[in-house]
């Protein structure tokens, strides 16, 4: 009797826990109801990066940026930040750091997604869909951007293209349906 009753339990918990499993990755494969960029790179130092979007009919502002911190690392980091909900985005700046100590970066993507719809600059696809500023230069020997200073100023950073705001737009498009 208490077998029964026990693997009666066992049968009613891993259906349970199936039916659980299925819904979370329904929710998954939906994807989040707001825009977030990816960027995956390599910085060697403490650092912080600060990637501003820019809404219809507004200016780049500090309000209208998200920050996280970046420590020290030798290896590929992957970085995911999410703008607010229910944003007009028209076009997206990733400041690629504040410390002037870091001199060279290595960037493998940045690709920015709403639900299922991906700008995919995967494997240095982003070099289509943003254009670094003159504090960001491309040097052969480290293969990766070196990061400048320039009349005792530092503020590198990668904005997206007319390409990558044509991009946006269709995702815009797609997201008032």
């Amino acid at each position: 009797m208490k077998t029964k009753l026990l693997f009666g339990v066992l049968i009613l918990f891993f259906t349970l826990n199936s039916c659980k499993n299925e819904v979370s990755k329904e929710e998954s494969t939906e994807g989040k109801d707001n825009f977030s960029v990816v960027i995956e790179g390599v910085f060697e130092k403490n650092d912080k990066l600060q990637v501003f979007y820019l809404l219809d009919g507004q200016d780049w502002s500090e309000e209208n940026s998200i920050a996280q911190a970046i420590y020290a690392s030798k290896d590929m980091q992957k970085i995911e930040l999410d703008f607010p909900k229910n944003i007009k985005l028209k076009n997206v700046r990733v400041d690629l750091g504040f410390n002037p100590t870091q001199s060279y970066v290595t960037i493998k993507n940045i690709s920015l997604k709403y639900k299922n719809e991906i700008i995919d600059g995967d494997l240095e696809g982003y070099i289509l869909y943003f254009t670094p500023n003159e504090f960001v230069t491309w040097d052969r020997n480290y293969f990766g951007y070196k990061l400048n200073t320039i009349d005792n100023k530092y503020d590198p950073f990668m904005i997206g293209n007319e390409l990558f705001m044509d991009k946006l737009a269709i995702m815009m498009e797609k997201k008032q349906e």
